[in-house]
């Protein structure tokens, strides 16, 4: 399925106040330049600048225009909780350099306590893709994800070490849709130690993702372990 146009345009636009084309409290261009500008009606437009508000990127002022309400924190690279954002898009968005390294990368068969851990069925065929992702060359989080194994045809270590979601969207089209997460704090393992240079640290933050496509189907089970030095997630909250 494409993507709709308002979503490019959202996606446009929330890369620019990112970026800092549009800065904090700065005002958009006005309605009818940006549907100039995209070549799109006013009510796909719309539909985009309601997205950006939903992620607390910018604030429609009736009869003013559209503020950017969206700052950077410079303390540390921040993750947010409200979209799925592939490790590439997050280092750009933070202004890091991104480097995956696979540890591991197999085929296996969902057996039980695999299937009560991912959600995934039972017997199920698994792509099983362990990397180390660092920013700026250092290391700072360990991936383990499962991918149902016949919805990444054609994945390979290579494609891993790059950008998976990359090529899903890309080369297989697909659109992935939503993802339902889980936030813990866990004890570092030998692996983590051997990983991450975790200093004084003896424990990791750990964000479990099961993630779905436009047809529904949950194509990816991830388990990320992040360094807790600079773990920053951030999501909006409404009354």
């Amino acid at each position: 399925m494409p993507k709709a146009i308002y979503e490019d345009i959202y996606r446009d636009l929330k890369g620019k106040i990112q970026e800092g084309t549009y800065s904090y409290q700065e005002f958009l261009p006005t309605e009818n330049e940006l549907t100039v500008s995209y070549g799109c009606s006013r009510n796909t437009l719309r539909r985009a600048i309601s997205m950006l508000a939903d992620d607390a990127y910018v604030q429609p002022m009736h009869g003013r225009g559209v503020r950017v309400i969206w700052q950077r924190d410079q303390r540390v690279a921040q993750g947010s909780l409200d979209g799925v954002e592939s490790f590439g898009e997050y280092a750009k968005r933070n202004d890091a350099q991104p480097t995956t390294s696979v540890k591991s990368f197999e085929q296996v068969t969902c057996g039980a306590g695999l299937a009560s851990r991912t959600g995934f069925p039972e017997g199920s065929e698994l792509i099983r893709v362990v990397r180390v992702r660092s920013l700026n060359g250092v290391a700072r989080q360990v991936d383990h994800d499962y991918f149902l194994a016949s919805a990444v045809p054609g994945l390979t270590p290579e494609i891993a070490s790059t950008s998976v979601y990359r090529y899903l969207e890309g080369q297989l089209n697909m659109r992935i849709l939503t993802s339902r997460r889980r936030i813990t704090v866990q004890l570092a393992t030998d692996e983590d130690c051997s990983y991450l240079n975790l200093g004084p640290y003896n424990c990791v933050a750990v964000i479990e993702s099961q993630s779905y496509n436009s047809a529904g189907i949950m194509f990816e089970y991830t388990q990320v372990r992040h360094h807790p030095e600079e773990f920053s997630y951030n999501t909006v909250s409404r009354r």
